[in-house]
């Protein structure tokens, strides 16, 4: 009896600290997660912890994928197709009133007038000179620009019909250029240090200098449903590896620009290329995304009105 007695007291215990180890060691494990973002420099902060293995060293597993379509993107992320993502803030605005379903931001990038990532480029024997020019011109833009074409021409006085207008993936925008199949085309960053200056050049960034200054660029976030069914353990690893990422383009700018060069191709991004603003939770503009959506609907982007406070994570949720 003293031994059954001791044996079911054995198995007890080894059941309680499987009870307490199992999950323990289940959560210290990598962890994959699904990454997505454009190909322009927004996706900064995913390159920098891929290539400088703050995600693996947060034992997280990365799985970077790069999108043309950023409404399509933000439907999948909600979709569950995807766990975290960059996007265009006015995406994320568009998709809160036309789907009722709100990204959970907890990081953000802005464009900086003194450093403008973004341009209007045009042959150097072009007629185009001032931004009006571009009446009855073929124009080329970006998925991820389409919300501020409409702003951007309503700047002086044209209307969306008074110009040629197209939309061309990142990644074709200099070749349309360069073949003669658009007039002008508003690059961003890595493609826009590319660009031969001796026989294009540029027209002032219309980000910041037509739209709103300081321009909220990109919101990095998940779903609630992400918030949801994963861990804070998991949260906080994420939230120390784009840190990381952020302050290493803070400290390292010229290696950030090497890694977005040798992602893009682009041997010129290392010594040319301009890089947003990275901007960690509590460093967020909150006023310029609010000023962003007000402007969006003076133009008749939005809707309606969007409160934006509700968007940022509480930092308590991602801090283990």
């Amino acid at each position: 009896m003293t031994k059954l007695l001791n044996f079911i007291i054995v198995v007890l215990a080894l059941a309680l600290i499987a009870v307490i180890l199992v999950p323990q060691i289940q959560e210290n494990r990598p962890k994959p997660l699904r990454f997505v973002c454009d190909s322009s420099v927004t996706s900064l902060p995913f390159l920098i912890a891929v290539e400088e293995t703050l995600f693996v060293k947060n034992r997280i597993i990365p799985q970077l994928s790069f999108y043309s379509d950023p409404d399509q993107a933000l439907s999948d992320l909600f979709a569950g197709k995807s766990d975290i993502g960059i996007f265009p803030w006015s995406t994320v605005l568009r998709h809160i009133q036309e789907k009722q379903e709100t990204l959970v931001v907890f990081m953000a990038e802005e464009f900086r007038p003194a450093l403008p990532v973004d341009a209007i480029a045009k042959p150097k024997k072009s007629r185009i000179k001032l931004l009006v020019d571009l009446k009855g011109q073929r124009f080329a833009y970006p998925p991820q620009l389409r919300d501020y074409v409409k702003v951007l021409l309503a700047t002086v006085n044209l209307k969306p019909e008074q110009v040629k207008l197209r939309e061309v993936p990142f990644t074709a925008l200099l070749g349309e250029l360069q073949s003669g199949a658009a007039d002008a085309v508003w690059l961003m960053e890595p493609q826009l240090c590319q660009l031969d200056f001796t026989k294009f050049d540029t027209i002032a960034s219309p980000l910041t200098r037509y739209i709103y200054s300081p321009f909220p660029g990109a919101a990095i976030g998940f779903s609630p449903k992400f918030l949801a069914n994963s861990s804070k353990v998991l949260r906080t690893r994420l939230k120390i590896a784009l840190d990381a990422a952020v302050a290493f383009a803070e400290t390292k700018p010229e290696q950030a620009k090497e890694i977005l060069g040798r992602y893009f191709h682009c041997e010129s991004a290392s010594r040319a290329a301009r890089l947003p603003e990275l901007q960690r939770l509590v460093e967020i503009n909150k006023p310029a995304v609010q000023g962003l959506t007000i402007r969006l609907l003076g133009a008749g982007i939005l809707a309606d009105s969007i409160p934006t406070a509700g968007l940022f994570i509480e930092p308590v949720k991602m801090t283990h």
